[in-house]
């Protein structure tokens, strides 16, 4: 065979080499959706660990603003050193 000359035939519109339209560009496969959720049986592991991760944020998040506003306090305790804002 001559260099640069293929034998295979062109490909089709829809197929492999053309994803973007055709028939069958809505039927091909997604690494991200496996199978359908079924909202009938949540997957409780997972609720339960997307409710627990926020309830442990959220209590991290009050504790370092409470410790945040006793710092804030016990340095406004002392009272003021510079003597030009008075």
């Amino acid at each position: 065979g001559a260099r640069g000359a293929s034998t295979r035939p062109a490909p089709r519109p829809g197929g492999r080499a053309g994803r973007r339209g055709g028939p069958r560009s809505a039927f091909t496969r997604s690494a991200f959706v496996v199978k359908k959720m079924n909202n009938a049986q949540p997957n409780w592991l997972r609720v339960g660990l997307a409710f627990s991760t926020s309830a442990a944020l959220w209590a991290f998040l009050i504790k370092q603003h409470n410790e945040d506003v006793m710092e804030y306090k016990r340095r406004n305790k002392r009272g003021h050193k510079c003597a030009g804002c008075s």
